[in-house]
């Protein structure tokens, strides 16, 4: 019998909201100040999964979308803007995961998206019976589209509606009705959607600001235990302190300082979240980091996580326990 369920979840701290979310390998860097909040709803109908999300703080997210299907990101109504593979979204966009490429985005602060997960065999078929081309006919070589800002709005509601419909009452899923809803209605409309979508035009930074972001960006994640001078982040880049501080500052939201703290910070935090309290001690991982003045580690850690180090570290007691 395929499996079908629907399950509500919600969390304080990144690590665990991204260790619990089905199919999804991802990676959070926190990137404003404040603690985090999120809340999580997958929904599994036969081969179909449909993922919920919001998030308080603004966020740099990687990795990979479930595999062997097809996913398609679907920013809610109330979504703000953010920048999905170097472009730039009003949130007025679907956004399509290919397994060719990682997720990677950034987003604003209270973020909410719905994932509409389906395999490709399933939308073919659904493009047969309705006539259409065949899903990457349809899509093309796109990562983000613009569809009819009416077959938008179908979408997103009859996608709310089921989410928020099985949120109060997730016994639904295992009515004909609701699984038909999930299973046929839903890639229906999606298809719809992207059938009357025009490819987004690219309005990414340019190609050479944008290599310079990607290259300074790898530098510090594979430096973060080293020194890094802004100075040393132009002679990689080959490009000036201002066009390398503007670049960041429109990505991230942060200069290139700023980011390499807050990567720093990000690393420590998942180190203590996977340690063990019993064993390890804050002044070590964060000596590991490169923070050797343990006070104002502790005031840098708090002003962005909203908690102590000392505190994450307890909160993984109970995966020792």
């Amino acid at each position: 019998m395929p499996e079908r369920y629907s399950h509500v979840r919600n969390f304080a701290d990144f690590e665990a909201f991204t260790a619990s979310l089905h199919g999804y390998d991802i990676e959070l860097q926190q990137l404003d100040r404040g603690r985090f909040r999120a809340r999580s709803q997958q929904v599994v109908s036969g081969a179909v999964l449909l993922s919920h999300f919001i998030a308080s703080r603004r966020l740099e997210v990687q990795g990979n979308s479930p595999a062997n299907l097809r996913t398609f990101g679907i920013p809610t109504a109330q979504c703000q803007h953010f920048i999905w593979r170097d472009q730039p979204s009003d949130g007025n966009t679907i956004q399509v995961y290919r397994d060719v490429t990682e997720l990677e985005m950034v987003t604003q602060p209270f973020f909410e998206a719905i994932d509409l997960s389906i395999p490709e065999d399933t939308l073919n078929n659904q493009c047969q019976t309705l006539g259409l081309p065949e899903l990457d006919v349809i899509i093309g070589n796109a990562e983000m589209l613009t569809c009819h800002p009416e077959d938008m709005r179908t979408l997103r509601h009859s996608l709310f509606r089921v989410c928020q419909t099985l949120s109060h009452a997730p016994a639904l899923i295992s009515t004909t009705g609701m699984q038909y809803e999930i299973e046929y209605e839903l890639p229906r409309l999606l298809l719809k959607a992207l059938c009357s979508a025009e490819p987004n035009k690219r309005r990414s930074r340019p190609l050479k600001k944008q290599l310079a972001l990607r290259k300074a960006v790898d530098y510090i994640r594979t430096n973060t235990n080293s020194p890094i001078t802004l100075n040393a982040l132009c002679q990689v880049t080959q490009v000036s302190a201002r066009t390398l501080q503007h670049a960041f500052l429109e990505h991230f939201g942060l200069s290139p300082k700023a980011y390499l703290r807050v990567q720093r910070l990000n690393d420590t935090h998942k180190e203590l979240f996977a340690s063990n309290p019993l064993d390890a001690r804050v002044a070590d991982v964060a000596h590991r980091q490169g923070f050797w003045h343990m006070g104002q580690f502790a005031f840098d850690y708090k002003r962005l996580f909203g908690e102590l180090p000392s505190k994450t570290l307890r909160k993984t007691s109970n995966q020792f326990s």
